[in-house]
């Protein structure tokens, strides 16, 4: 019986255990059960927060950012609290260095504040803009043109009252122009003010009308010579453009001027037919969208209104010459299109 009774008292306690073994794994999974359970669920509390959060803010439309450099980019997203990131550089000669080639997302898309707008900058190529030499000393321009890859062309020396012996008085191409690696810069050079004795300097005729020149030079004693022309349609027909000897050079009665004028392109004299297309982004608020016309007319306001988002706008219009559509909405440049 004592056996017996021991044996009972053993497989006893050994129920015992594995019933308390049994409650404590089950504690066990209940409790990894609850975490995850929690888990899960501020999971979906977060996202539902920062749904609310993202849904708050504003809608931006991204502005055309093509061409302009990444400061010039930069303070016009943080005026707008976009952001820009530099995510590649590509070799372009019709862009110059350091401007912006493509964004994403596009010009005209419809994001909300705080999105980071990603741009590919040029690495230039063959052409480079033409530093601002005016006002700088000879031996400055002649290193910043060198540092350029640009090469001195022509040195033309005349006197002048106002800048100093040895500074640059103009420059040509002009500052800023996009040039060829390894173009010619040509200089006109101030030899300082003029002698005591009276010398006859040649006066600025540019951006004189070729009649009012022919008068000026008569009452110098000088003769006018060979009259070029040349296309351009930024300036009234006979402007004159260039002329030799350049002003502040010396002069007598035999000299000859020559001068180059402006003249009309034929394609500026025509009035045609254009349409302007564009398709208003999609999005929740409404657009104010404007269109102005640059064209042999000059600049103007051909369109303006409302519309609501994927709204369709065709606009014939008549423009003459050469012409160009520029398209803001809400105020904003979005796209230039060539009609």
């Amino acid at each position: 019986m004592k056996a017996i009774l021991g044996i009972l008292i053993l497989i006893s306690v050994m129920l015992l255990g594995f019933f308390s073994l049994q409650q404590g794994i089950k504690k066990f999974i209940k409790l990894i059960l609850a975490t995850f359970a929690s888990i899960v669920f501020g999971v979906l509390i977060f996202n539902q927060l920062m749904g609310i959060v993202v849904h708050q803010k504003k809608e931006i439309m991204i502005p055309d950012l093509t061409g302009r450099t990444v400061g010039q980019a930069f303070q016009i997203l943080s005026d707008q609290d976009l952001y820009i990131k530099k995510v590649g550089e590509q070799y372009n000669e019709n862009i110059p260095d350091g401007s912006i080639i493509f964004q994403e997302p596009l010009p005209g898309s419809v994001v909300k504040e705080g999105k980071v707008i990603k741009v590919i900058i040029s690495s230039g190529g063959q052409v480079i803009f033409v530093s601002q030499l005016v006002g700088r000393s000879l031996r400055e321009a002649k290193i910043l043109l060198r540092q350029a890859g640009l090469v001195l062309g022509e040195e033309t020396g005349i006197y002048s009252e106002e800048i100093k012996k040895d500074f640059v008085i103009a420059q040509d191409p002009s500052p800023e122009e996009i040039v060829a690696r390894g173009s010619m810069i040509n200089l006109v050079i101030s030899l300082g003010p003029a002698r005591e004795a009276e010398v006859p300097l040649m006066v600025n005729l540019l951006g004189q009308n070729i009649k009012s020149a022919r008068k000026i030079l008569r009452d110098m004693n000088l003769s006018l010579g060979e009259i070029k022309e040349t296309v351009n349609d930024s300036v009234p027909q006979g402007t004159i453009l260039k002329q030799e000897p350049h002003t502040g050079e010396i002069v007598d009665e035999n000299t000859i001027v020559k001068v180059t004028v402006a003249k009309k392109s034929e394609e500026h004299k025509i009035i045609r037919e254009a349409t302007v297309y564009y398709e208003v982004s999609q999005g929740v608020l409404d657009r104010d969208v404007l269109i102005v016309v640059v064209d042999g007319q000059g600049e103007r306001e051909v369109y303006h209104k409302i519309h609501s988002p994927g709204t369709k706008i065709s606009l014939p219009i008549q423009v003459l010459g050469k012409a160009k559509a520029k398209i803001f909405v809400n105020s904003i440049l979005v796209r230039e299109i060539e009609l």
